[in-house]
């Protein structure tokens, strides 16, 4: 049975600094056998996908000591790629992945955290968040601020949805009048939440779904709807149980290497070309597969490309649907599972929900005769 990695500061005679200093932190003497969780928020006020994220960290803390843990919470930058663009900004935005992904193993491995739960959203902050998962290979959940609403206004008279791509082009556009101009820069974004069509950041939380790492409805669920915080609710238990059954039963099946195999990285990939995601993927998930030590190049993205359908039309690809609707129409696992039914999909690899995706597919796949409860979590949306 593996040890805790946190008793490397919390037990033995030459650990009393260590533990006086855990003692400072809230602490005692009950905590020191529990597993301490990382809990790696992104929370900032410069980014809408992250300005809500500082209490969701809090309900995933309680959450982690409710179910006999020892949340620890720190926190990430996070660069807004659509702030940064268009000038010297963007200069930064790539490397703060790494950055990201640097601070993130920095905290976990300084501090000896036995479990992770990584709080992204928005452009890099997932990747980055993704590369340090792969890299420690502790117990690791991931659960993002979702995506925002789409914007709706009315122009000469017509009622039309927005997301933040519509005032940018429409601004270049001398054809638009300053005041049509105006009402979409006032109408794009309208919530908080990652921005609502299948850019990146949307894309990657899809495809965290696709690796395993997250819980149905992770990449979909608005982040103004109630189930998003019961999301977040679910990943704090859950974290512990994972923590559990690999410290406790020896189950490394929780792992994140275990459940982030090739084929895992080859359902994301096939995932991204069926709903239309950004090709920004292609970028993240080749590094996340080398930080995970697995043999997944642009070889393999060409030859899953062929075979794979295009299923999805989603902005800003086209202005009719955003992510919401990807949601209401079935979610991630309604996509995997219309791949999965054209043989396109591995479904024996572990997820940290179920104990196969296959399983996983049974459960949340809307065409497979779901439960009430999950009718009702896609009708939702």
């Amino acid at each position: 049975m593996p040890d805790l990695r946190s008793q490397t500061t919390t037990q033995g005679r030459n650990q009393a600094g260590a533990r006086a200093l855990w003692r400072a932190t809230g602490m005692t003497d009950d905590d020191f056998h529990k597993p301490i969780i990382a809990v790696s928020n992104s929370f900032t006020q410069f980014v809408p996908g992250h300005v809500h994220l500082k209490d969701l960290g809090q309900l995933v803390c309680r959450e982690i000591e409710a179910a006999g843990g020892v949340a620890k919470e720190f926190n990430t930058i996070a660069v807004d790629d659509g702030i940064a663009m268009g000038h010297d900004g963007m200069l930064y935005s790539l490397p703060s992945r790494d950055l990201i992904a640097d601070s993130v193993e920095y905290m976990v491995n300084a501090h000896c955290a036995d479990a992770l739960v990584c709080i992204s959203n928005c452009d890099k902050i997932t990747p980055g968040m993704l590369m340090a998962a792969m890299r420690l290979n502790i117990p690791t959940i991931f659960v993002t601020g979702g995506p925002m609403e789409a914007g709706k206004t009315k122009l000469a008279g017509v009622e039309v949805k927005l997301d933040l791509i519509d005032p940018m082009i429409k601004a270049g556009d001398t054809s638009v009048s300053d005041e049509d101009v105006q009402e979409m820069e006032r109408s794009a974004c309208p919530t908080c939440g990652s921005c609502s069509g299948m850019f990146t950041a949307n894309s990657m939380n899809c495809l965290a779904e696709a690796l395993g790492l997250a819980l149905p409805g992770n990449g979909t669920v608005v982040a103004t709807h109630s189930d998003r915080e019961r999301l977040f609710l679910q990943a704090g238990r859950q974290i512990v149980d994972l923590a559990t059954r690999y410290y406790e039963k020896e189950d490394d099946s929780v792992l994140p290497r275990s459940i982030c195999t090739k084929e895992a990285f080859e359902n994301a990939m096939t995932l991204d070309i069926a709903m239309g995601g950004s090709t920004n993927t292609v970028l993240h998930i080749l590094a996340a597969a080398r930080e995970a030590h697995v043999d997944f190049t642009m070889a393999d993205i060409d030859r899953l490309s062929r075979p794979s359908p295009a299923i999805c039309k989603v902005a800003p690809a086209a202005d009719t649907y955003h992510i919401e609707d990807v949601h209401r129409a079935g979610g991630i696992m309604g996509i995997l599972g219309e791949l999965d039914r054209a043989g396109l999909l591995h479904t024996e690899q572990p997820t940290v929900h179920a104990p196969t995706m296959a399983a996983a597919l049974d459960e949340w796949d809307i065409m497979r005769d779901p439960s009430s409860e999950v009718q009702e979590f896609y009708r939702a949306g």
